[in-house]
């Protein structure tokens, strides 16, 4: 057995990702060389790594078309067998497939228009301290109201797409060319991981914390009622659409969820990644004898009953009447398993949910062959914000990058927190993440010289539709550093365009 490995793995001797076809004479290139290798008593460890991934790709490439990728689910079948090697299939054989399959399954339908209240959320917020479990007032439940009835073909749209649909911020002066739509995701993603939606609750590791995955967040298993599903399925379509569009929403989801999601097997140790105490109390009550605590101490020490705490904090009977079952030395094994198996399983009815929505935008039966992280990174892109990648897609007017204020905004860019780059990128363009590479970029960054003086006066203004920020000449870069760290925390609203359009989109009222 091979653990999983990654494209970067193989270097220059992986296939190309032009299509399977190129894959398969990549590896059979690359296997004779290594196979002249070993004649010559040369061969590595690692050489000998690649050649048995490159043949294991080569005969995929063969068999994959003959393969029912819906029998994944039975064992005996070739999907599942290849489904138990998804972590070793090359991104140059199974992307091309995909890219295949949503090109066939894609539909072209007109733009349609969106009405959404960022007040009515924000009076929702400040009157009430439960989530809005009736879906009727965050500005993520709009929408849901609003596209949960249209037919699923509208949003299976063609990746050149850019914008869905547009949005209009009903009491906030915006034109809808491309900023206020980018931001309606980013405030999707800022609401669902948030105590006013039912969805997604903090990992037990960030609440204690200790562990990994601290400030990831996880399906809320307590979230069952009808209204809770539905939104499980428009999570799920977004997502889909997030894919097709690559509008990347900016989730911080735990590994656990993306992995139950492209169904593989999870085992108790993926437990540790949300729940390392859980994980350490079940392998100290398993192994309590290496403490010194044999059959006669135990029920003074361990006094639990056949129950767990679920991940949302509610007790559960791991077995019926286990309340009023006492765990014993002999069967504390039996309960370990009980509750560990509970733990994996407790998400089991939102991810069916999120499933049915992906099903309805996206081929999911072709998920079998990605990896959780895979889908992660089609959904959410990647969380860091490569300054580099950014200024290599940057372009100036009335300014250059070597005058000294430009110079001033990417050492301060250099310095800034996670946290602060994505709020820049939301506050000059509407969106929290950056594509994966320069020729995902569907528009460069300009920077623009600001004329109006005394420039250490003003603060940056930025154009979101048109990915531009106006960048006052300021003096010095401490002065830059605290303008534009003002300017991304406390800039939200959209409401500088002075359109007919913008001006109807601000008389609609913000709710008081």
């Amino acid at each position: 057995r091979m653990a999983p490995v990654t494209d970067d793995e193989v270097a220059d001797g992986a296939a190309s990702k032009n299509s399977s076809q190129s894959s398969a004479a990549t590896a059979t290139a690359a296997a004779s060389g290594l196979s002249a290798a070993e004649d010559e008593g040369e061969i590595t460890p690692v050489a000998a790594r690649l050649e048995l991934l490159q043949q294991l790709n080569t005969a995929l490439t063969q068999v994959m078309p003959y393969i029912d990728l819906s029998l994944v689910d039975r064992e005996w079948s070739f999907a599942a067998v290849a489904s138990g090697c998804r972590g070793l299939v090359l991104s140059a054989l199974k992307e091309p497939m995909w890219d295949d399959a949503l090109k066939v399954t894609e539909s072209t339908s007109s733009v349609f228009e969106l009405k959404l209240s960022r007040s009515r959320a924000l009076k929702f917020i400040t009157d009430h301290d439960e989530p809005d479990h009736q879906a009727r007032y965050m500005v993520f439940c709009q929408a849901m109201r609003q596209m949960n009835s249209m037919p699923p073909e509208r949003f299976r749209v063609p990746s050149t797409v850019e914008k869905l649909y547009t949005c209009t911020f009903m009491g906030e002066r915006s034109h809808d060319a491309g900023g206020p739509y980018r931001e309606s995701w980013s405030q999707y993603a800022q609401e669902l991981e948030s105590p006013h939606l039912p969805l997604l609750l903090r990992t037990p590791n960030g609440r204690h914390a200790t562990g990994q995955n601290r400030d990831r967040w996880v399906l809320h298993p307590g979230s069952r009622s009808v209204v809770h599903q539905d939104m499980f399925v428009f999570l799920g379509k977004l997502m889909g659409i997030a894919v097709r569009t690559r509008q990347y929403m900016a989730l911080n989801i735990a590994p656990l969820i993306w992995d139950l999601l492209v169904g593989d097997r999870v085992s108790p140790d993926a437990l540790a990644g949300v729940d390392q105490m859980l994980r350490q109390s079940m392998h100290k009550i398993r192994h309590i004898e290496d403490e010194g605590i044999g059959e006669d101490m135990f029920a003074y020490v361990v006094m639990e009953t056949y129950t767990t705490l679920s991940t949302d904090d509610r007790a559960v009977e791991l077995v019926p009447g286990g309340a009023q079952r006492d765990v014993t030395f002999q069967d504390r094994s039996e309960y370990a398993d009980l509750v560990e198996n509970y733990r994996l399983h407790e998400f089991d009815v939102q991810i069916v949910s999120l499933r049915r929505g992906l099903a309805t935008v996206l081929p999911v039966q072709q998920l079998c062959l990605f990896t959780g992280e895979e889908l992660e990174t089609m959904v959410c892109g990647r969380p860091y914000i490569d300054i580099d990648l950014l200024e290599s897609c940057t372009e100036y007017s009335s300014c250059s990058a070597e005058d000294e204020h430009v110079k001033f905004f990417w050492k301060v860019m250099r310095e800034f927190s996670h946290e602060e780059r994505s709020a820049f990128l939301r506050f000059t363009w509407g969106r929290s993440r950056l594509p994966l590479n320069a020729a995902g970029f569907p528009q460069r960054m300009k920077i623009l010289n600001f004329n109006k003086n005394p420039a250490d006066q003003y603060f940056p203004v930025a154009h979101t539709c048109f990915f531009q920020c106006e960048l006052p000449q300021y003096s010095t870069i401490d002065i830059m550093r605290a303008k534009l760290r003002y300017a991304i925390f406390n800039c939200q609203a959209i409401d500088g365009d002075d359109t007919g359009v913008g001006m109807q989109a601000a008389a609609m009222g913000w709710e008081d």
